[in-house]
């Protein structure tokens, strides 16, 4: 009982105290400098350690006695000595309270500030120093009186500037000077020692609890002042191994500033060549021929070299030759930019690389920078047998026209990207066989903006054997000259155990059917629904089996059965398969004998728990679909939105984690969807793109705080490709 009623007095006692300083506060403000005083002082009569709970036992008014004892231990050479003078009594026998209370020694700094305001400064000091006999392990006490000390040293200088006295600072000054001896010159070497002072008395000699602003302000202050323990190497005590660790993972620009920090940095970080070896330039300015010369010389053990934002660089023919031939190790080239506009357009390296000129580029990268055919195909031909990865994001003109030219056995990943602005899928023509000849060794692809073209007696591509990740951006189309109903034979190489991730982000179903699951035999192309429509033999053993398939998405309408076929055995039911993305409404599925053969209605809606049975898994991590809506016909735009069967289907997941839900005009009834989404006890991300914006999404926001899921807005144009392969 009795421990009970003590803390609750505790708290009331707290709560007394920060009601007595916001009053004060608030009296300050209206510059009623002593009723704040006065609330101050009531404040820490309350304090915890005033036993008695009466008022606080206090020092006399005449305080010179307080302040001779710090100005002695000042001029002591003992780092300790202020840290021991706060400690022990004052010189007049006086025992000052020591305390804790972050309340109490918040208070007196109140006092010092209203004191100050008053243009009491003697007595702002005194109290300042008050608050070190406190807690002289708070750098509080330090700040303040510094402060004050600096704030009489302005105002006098000012006088004197404008050759008038002021009252205050002069009565301040002749006080200081006759109590404790301290002249102008003298007062503001007593501000030097008092905050080197606090830099000791506040280091981890003293105390092992956090730092707080005080520390910091300190700290500046030391800097100002320029004491020595303010220019301290942070990292002098850490050995040299980790200083190396920490600035790998700097940004070289961060880097490049802290050359400057001082000479054991700057020795440290020249000397270091694996800290060279990867350089990444965030937007560099345009250096000069001679510059960037210097540099490539002192840094020939560069082995990546990431240029984000390459508009400003000045990036000439003579530039890149000097970039790919001075620096002999370089492996890794990616340029970037979102301005190609402000780019030079280069159409060959200057001067022309000699036929004994090789590079090593085992990765180029090319992200919006504009490069002909020309430039591509000398840069492919000069790294063909070396270069494993190959990004080309937007480059304009024909890459596949320089990939088709160049023969690269070792290239491992294929990323090719068209921008599809004032251009369409007709003017970049993808010829697959040349592909695949190529890259014979490709281990992952992904193509978007491209017209795959087949022509009569085109052969069926060989290779890619090793081939693990596909995908087709949504800007993917199909050409085929056929003649008369012939089913429309395999364009891409056959799909071997390997794959892992296949995205299907078109929503041309004919590229989806003839990749999974167009077989030849022979001469003659096979389909299963074809087959069975025209009352032939199709043999399912030649079927694709993905053993080790992980991630399968797809936009386009794929028959539930063939799907079936494919998915669930081995892939789902024996546990490789992790990520599942589907559309459920087949309304795209329109009969193109000749290409495939899709036997689905405009109306047809599947229900994920009824028609993917097979896809039960105890190892599916994240499950998606696309243009869903239960409520009635798909085209009726505004209709009350319904997504319960896809709740439904949910639980047959124990691994679940996330999901991704993309209805086809969700109308009424979102909310409520996503609402149940965010409950459901093994979600816990979201990706939608029904809720952006205003009280709907803000609701839903909430909610997903308070269950602790992450609800993300991603437009229906979901990422795909090399980036998320490496993010699942």
């Amino acid at each position: 009982m009795t421990e009970t009623s003590g803390s609750s007095g505790t708290i009331q006692s707290e709560q007394t105290i920060e009601n007595l300083l916001n009053r004060a506060r608030a009296s300050i403000s209206k510059k009623e400098i002593k009723e704040a005083i006065g609330d101050i002082l009531a404040a820490i009569d309350f304090c915890s350690c005033n036993k008695g709970n009466t008022k606080q036992v206090r020092h006399g008014k005449d305080k010179s006695c307080h302040l001779k004892q710090f100005v002695n231990g000042v001029r002591s050479k003992d780092l300790d000595a202020i840290y021991n003078v706060a400690s022990s009594p004052c010189s007049c026998g006086f025992a000052w309270p020591s305390c804790s209370s972050p309340k109490h020694l918040e208070a007196i700094d109140l006092l010092t500030e209203s004191l100050e305001t008053e243009g009491h400064y003697v007595s702002a000091i005194t109290t300042g120093l008050g608050i070190i006999r406190l807690r002289p392990i708070s750098a509080a006490g330090y700040c303040r009186v510094a402060k004050t000390i600096r704030l009489i040293l302005k105002l006098e200088k000012e006088g004197k500037k404008a050759k008038r006295v002021n009252p205050k600072v002069a009565r301040t000054l002749a006080t200081l000077e006759k109590d404790a001896g301290l002249t102008t010159a003298r007062l503001y070497i007593f501000m030097k020692k008092l905050v080197q002072a606090g830099l000791n008395n506040t280091s981890e000699k003293y105390r092992n609890d956090a730092h707080d602003e005080y520390d910091q302000i300190l700290m500046r202050m030391a800097h100002s002042l320029k004491l020595q323990d303010s220019l301290r190497d942070p990292a002098a005590k850490l050995p040299l191994e980790l200083l190396r660790q920490i600035f790998s993972h700097l940004d070289t620009s961060d880097v490049i500033r802290s050359l400057r920090v001082s000479k054991k940095w700057n020795r440290i970080i020249k000397h270091d060549t694996l800290l060279w070896e990867e350089v990444r330039l965030a937007q560099p300015r345009n250096p000069g021929n001679r510059v960037l010369a210097t540099w490539l010389r002192g840094h020939q053990g560069v082995k990546s070299l990431t240029i984000d934002e390459v508009s400003g660089f000045g990036l000439s023919a003579k530039r890149l030759y000097m970039l790919l031939f001075g620096l002999p190790n370089l492996q890794c080239l990616i340029i970037k930019t979102a301005a190609p506009h402000r780019c030079d357009t280069i159409q060959e390296l200057d001067p022309a690389p000699s036929p004994s000129q090789k590079l090593g580029l085992a990765q180029l990268s090319l992200d919006g920078y504009q490069a002909p055919v020309s430039l591509l195909v000398q840069l492919l031909d000069l790294s063909k047998d070396t270069l494993e990865v190959l990004d080309l994001v937007q480059t304009g003109s024909k890459p596949e026209r320089a990939i088709e030219a160049v023969r690269m056995p070792k290239l491992r990943s294929l990323w090719v990207d068209i921008d599809m602005a004032g251009t369409s899928t007709e003017e970049h023509v993808l010829r697959m066989p040349e592909i695949v000849a190529s890259t014979p060794n490709l281990e992952a692809f992904c193509l978007n903006g491209f017209q795959l073209e087949w022509t009569p007696g085109q052969p069926t591509p060989q290779g890619w054997r090793q081939l693990k990740h596909a995908s087709f951006g949504p800007a993917m189309g199909i050409e085929a000259h056929t003649q008369g109903t012939i089913l429309l034979p395999r364009i891409f190489p056959p799909i071997t155990e390997s794959m892992e991730k296949i995205e299907i982000m078109t929503m041309n179903p004919v590229i989806a059917h003839n990749y999974l699951f167009t077989v030849m035999d022979g001469a003659e192309a096979r389909h299963p629904l074809h087959s069975q429509e025209m009352g032939l033999e199709f043999d399912e053993g030649k079927l694709p089996k993905l053993p080790n398939l992980e991630l399968f998405r797809s936009r386009c309408a794929i028959d539930v059965g063939l799907l079936g076929r494919l998915l669930a055995v081995p892939a789902a039911r024996e546990g490789s398969l992790r990520v599942l993305e589907l559309p459920v409404e087949q309304r795209w599925a329109v009969r193109q004998r000749h290409l495939w053969c899709p036997v689905v209605g405009l109306e047809s809606i599947v229900v994920p728990a009824e028609a993917f049975v097979w896809m039960e898994s105890e190892k599916i991590e994240h499950l998606g679909l696309y243009f869903f809506n239960y409520a009635g016909f798909a085209f009726q735009y505004g209709q009350r939105f319904n997504g319960q069967p896809f709740l439904d289907w949910l639980d047959k997941f124990p691994a679940l984690n996330s999901v991704s839900v993309y209805p086809d005009w969700p109308g009424e009834g979102v909310m409520p969807f996503i609402g149940k989404l965010i409950l459901h006890p093994r979600v816990k991300k979201i990706f939608q793109d029904s809720l952006r914006t205003g009280y709907e999404w803000d609701e839903a926001c909430l909610l997903a705080v308070q269950r602790s899921v992450d609800l993300y807005h991603c437009d229906f144009n979901v990422p795909y490709g090399p980036s998320l392969f490496k993010n699942w």
